[in-house]
């Protein structure tokens, strides 16, 4: 596995490298990290029992970047007989250098894209001129593509000449998040400091303006004060929108009905804790929070954009609004608001989709089908 930064750096795309990583190694698969070295941080070690090497660089931007390439160059080349394929993800400068060097050794090479369409790493890189000359190396060299959605795929196909893009969504341990009593809940509740409140809405995730986050919050609190006072919503996550975010709660007079946790590293007991969970984002590739809040059997209303159009059902595995109508939004928090017997129906058809679609046992048995049909290809 190559990636740029890894654990105990979480972001989505790093998240999913170890989880996949540790559930392939689960299953019999020799799996061991490559990533750049951070400060503080060993030069090797395991995490969750999977070997993870970081590797030398130094310098801020495109110093520290070079200096990665060489080194994961360096790295690929000397352990060459102690790996078979090289994973990456995300299609950055690190692909580069894992494609030319799988290319040189005769080595498959998977690169996962990133982000959602038209704001992911293909439309950055069409942005630059150095995006757009990675974007031509990597068309050439035509390593093996996937992608967490079809409009991510679709994005990537014309971006890169058309290559073939595999659609593999993202996984989720459904063993660690799963639904939990009435009972457990009540008491996670008390033990993360919510108050007995009927319903809690919960975000997790980057605080970041594409999420729609302070826009989303003055709306739940417009629906929820006409007869749903004693609601509340927590935020778990950390990014440049928390001070805009924290400004609108005090000035919707919000206090002891929102509260802000930070990054949070065991979430799944916020998951737990709540009732329902929310999406607004105006852009998305398929979030790892709503993967996480299906499997706990939590009713989800997400914006009808990327992942989350492609893989709910209306009224069915989650309630969708166009991120632009506020009014629709205003229905969908009035509707779980009203309805016990809809939360309940969302949560465990949801529930069931997290098992039956995103199941991260499952993903690693599909990309070991796909390891094995690159070996057998030569």
């Amino acid at each position: 596995m190559v990636s740029a930064s890894f654990f105990p750096h979480v972001g989505g795309a790093e998240k999913q490298a170890l989880e996949l990583s540790v559930a392939l190694a689960r299953r019999g698969v020799k799996v061991q990290v490559a990533t750049r070295r951070r400060r503080g941080l060993p030069s090797g070690g395991q995490v969750r029992g999977v070997p993870v090497h970081r590797l030398f660089c130094f310098g801020p931007g495109l110093l520290n970047a070079g200096t990665f390439l060489f080194s994961l160059a360096a790295f690929l080349i000397l352990r060459r007989h102690s790996y078979d394929i090289i994973h990456v993800h995300l299609a950055g400068s690190p692909a580069l250098a894992a494609c030319w060097i799988g290319q040189a050794l005769g080595k498959p090479v998977f690169v996962k894209l990133g982000g959602g369409r038209g704001v992911g790493e293909i439309s950055l890189s069409r942005g630059t001129w150095a995006g757009r000359l990675k974007l031509r190396w990597l068309s050439r060299i035509k390593p093996r593509f996937f992608a967490v959605t079809s409009d991510i795929a679709a994005e990537a196909r014309q971006a890169l000449g058309d290559p073939t893009v595999e659609i593999v969504p993202n996984g989720v341990d459904t063993d660690l998040h799963h639904p939990v009593s009435p009972l457990e809940r009540a008491a996670l509740r008390t033990r993360v400091g919510w108050p007995e409140a009927p319903l809690g809405f919960l975000y997790t995730g980057r605080l970041s303006a594409e999420k729609s986050l302070p826009r989303f919050l003055e709306t739940w609190a417009r629906v929820t004060a006409e007869c749903f006072g004693d609601a509340f919503m927590a935020f778990a996550g950390e990014g440049p929108e928390e001070g805009v975010l924290r400004q609108t709660a005090a000035r919707l007079g919000l206090e002891g009905r929102v509260f802000f946790h930070g990054a949070v590293e065991d979430v799944h007991w916020l998951y737990a804790a709540a009732d329902v969970f929310v999406l607004p984002s105006r852009a998305e590739g398929l979030s790892n929070s709503l993967l996480e809040a299906l499997a706990s059997g939590l009713p989800v209303i997400a914006s009808r954009v990327g992942g989350n159009a492609e893989y709910l059902e209306e009224g069915r595995t989650g309630l969708l609004f166009d991120p632009g109508n506020p009014v629709e939004l205003e229905l969908k928090i009035k509707a779980v608001l009203e309805r016990a017997d809809l939360r309940r129906e969302l949560g465990r058809r949801g529930r069931e989709l997290a098992e039956t679609r995103f199941s991260l046992k499952a993903l690693a048995e599909r990309y070991k089908s796909f390891y094995r049909e690159s070996l057998a290809r030569g």
